[in-house]
């Protein structure tokens, strides 16, 4: 067992900082459930940023 982590640590290394960077740098989800929400919190007349994000 010993000789696999020694012949793969850098794949293995590689993965685990792939994984690590994509859990850090992801943008987490929305909190609203609805639509109505969304628009009584953008027209409540406080500052709100808004991020669009289109996978096409």
């Amino acid at each position: 067992m010993r000789q696999f982590w020694n012949e793969n640590r850098l794949v293995i290394g590689l993965i685990t900082l792939m994984v690590g960077a994509f859990l850090l740098l992801r943008t987490p989800g929305d909190t609203l459930p609805s639509t109505a929400d969304f628009d009584a919190l953008v027209s409540a007349g406080t500052p709100t940023l808004v991020e669009f994000y289109s996978n096409t």
